[in-house]
């Protein structure tokens, strides 16, 4: 079949809808050379798409030389390939030449600072790239600065997609910054970053000026009521946005009521999504009262999750919040008197003080959709400090429309497996109820294997299989710690 396309490629056999799809064809880089080569000589397809498919640097690097001849081609996806930073760099470079490319879609290609940093290069000169998807790219800080930085010189980006690319307050600011003097871009996708009310409050300043953006995604994220408050106070004043997505937060009834008071004047938003956020009835009624009257807005306000949910989990900190803290404990700070100290505490006593307060680092899971029938999977992940990895406890949570009839009948079945993913451990552990909210805190007591548990291993949570239509929410999370006392004891 590809030796068939290859030379209709070549010979310029004009294909029914003018549009090449091969998704899912397990291509690589050897086949992509060859594309690349056919392409240099077509002129009929307007439309390439090979996402899902194994193509790497060397392939991409072939495309993007392809690119720099090939006039006919606007549209190239090569989502869910493993280009990586090097054919980021091969196509950003191909950016700064190519004057007829439109969309492009690089999405869950392994793309980091580098490669982000010379995308940012390519948007700087390019002059026809309308559409960008890099969603799912661990870009970090500075190559989100450098993204920002670039869009607030380019003038022709309308669509711009950075989903679940792990961005910060600070990356939400540096994003917010553009925002108020791009003129060009309509559509922005933030969804399943990381981002919280500090991040959502400069998104808020720069709606206030900004005149061009129309669509904007800021779902899955950590945005709460002072958050949504500071957006509700852009929306009386914005005069552009359409399409506001917000669900799957942590919205409670302070956002949602400003946010009530916001549609009460704004005229031009024709879609609010709120579901899956902390609001209450009382809130959501407040809300749904507004929208009768202002007929211009659809709102979307489905399964609010108990908050709940969101303060029982204890708090997840950076590994450089554990050993401040830490060290604090064993080197007897100083108070604000000059002459007061508290005394240095021995080791063994600080490492109880934060285990007794869960105050270690986590890796969690979440669902709030109960159309989702994958389990909770979550596993250890690799120290980034080169310290070992200790898991110290294991914690499920399930928030239910409506309690169960029979509690007692309702257990998590958990799943350990080792880095090998060989099955270690099933067990089926009972949970209280606090209200609506399911919850279980397994320890190394009640669970042994736990001790055992390093980087690579896996915590499985099956879904509640005959009552799964009335679940909202779950989550399943992992607690560890790097061990400190050995690195910091040297140190203080």
């Amino acid at each position: 079949m590809l030796d068939q396309i290859l030379r209709d490629l070549t010979h310029n056999v004009k294909f029914a809808s003018w549009e090449l799809s091969l998704n899912h064809e397990l291509i690589g880089d050897d086949e992509a050379k060859a594309i690349a080569e056919a392409l240099k000589v077509n002129t009929t397809v307007t439309t390439l798409k090979m996402d899902e498919n194994q193509i790497g640097a060397v392939g991409a690097h072939a495309i993007a030389d392809a690119l720099k001849v090939n006039t006919t081609l606007t549209w190239l996806n090569l989502q869910e390939n493993q280009i990586g930073n090097a054919g980021a760099q091969a196509i950003a470079a191909t950016l700064k030449v190519n004057t007829t490319l439109t969309e492009l879609s690089l999405g869950q290609n392994q793309i980091g600072q580098v490669g982000a940093q010379a995308i940012a290069e390519g948007l700087r000169v390019n002059t026809t790239l309308t559409s960008l998807d890099l969603g799912e790219s661990p870009i970090g800080v500075a190559g989100v600065n450098a993204i920002a930085e670039a869009l607030k010189v380019n003038t022709t980006l309308k669509k711009f997609g950075l989903w679940r690319s792990q961005i910060d307050d600070a990356g939400a600011q540096a994003i917010a910054a553009t925002l108020k003097v791009n003129k060009t871009l309509t559509t922005l996708f933030l969804e399943e970053n990381q981002f919280s009310d500090a991040g959502a409050q400069a998104i808020a300043e720069a709606l206030k000026v900004n005149t061009a953006l129309t669509v904007l995604g800021l779902n899955v994220n950590r945005i709460g009521s002072r958050g949504a408050q500071a957006l509700a106070e852009a929306l009386k004043v914005n005069k552009r946005l359409s399409v506001l997505i917000l669900s799957e937060n942590l919205i409670g009834d302070a956002g949602a009521q400003a946010i009530a008071e916001a549609l009460k004047v704004n005229t031009t938003l024709t879609a609010l999504h709120l579901s899956y956020n902390c609001i209450s009835d009382v809130a959501v009624q407040a809300i749904e009262e507004v929208r009768r009257a202002n007929s211009t807005t659809s709102v979307y306000m489905l399964h609010q999750i108990n908050p709940l949910s969101f303060s029982l989990p204890p708090r997840a900190a950076m590994a450089t919040d554990l050993e401040l803290v830490f060290s604090v404990l064993i080197s007897g700070p100083e108070l604000n008197h000059p002459s007061a100290s508290l005394p240095m505490l021995p080791v063994e006593l600080a490492e109880r003080i934060m285990d007794e307060a869960h105050y270690w680092q986590g890796v969690q899971h979440t669902k709030r959709d109960y159309f989702e029938e994958d389990n909770l999977e979550v596993s250890v992940p690799l120290s980034t400090s080169g310290t070992s990895i200790r898991v110290k406890a294991i914690q499920v949570l399930r928030d239910w429309q409506t309690q169960p009839f029979v509690v007692g009948d309702v257990a998590f079945d958990v799943v350990v497996r080792d880095a090998q993913g060989a099955v270690q451990s099933e067990a089926a552990v009972r949970p209280t109820f606090v209200d609506t909210v399911q919850l279980v805190t397994i320890w190394p007591a009640n669970l042994p294997i736990i001790r055992q548990m390093r980087e690579g291993w896996q915590v499985q949570v099956r879904p509640s299989s005959s009552l799964s239509h009335r679940v909202r929410y779950e989550s399943l999370y992992v607690g560890y710690e790097g061990i400190l006392a050995t690195n910091l004891q040297s140190t203080f």
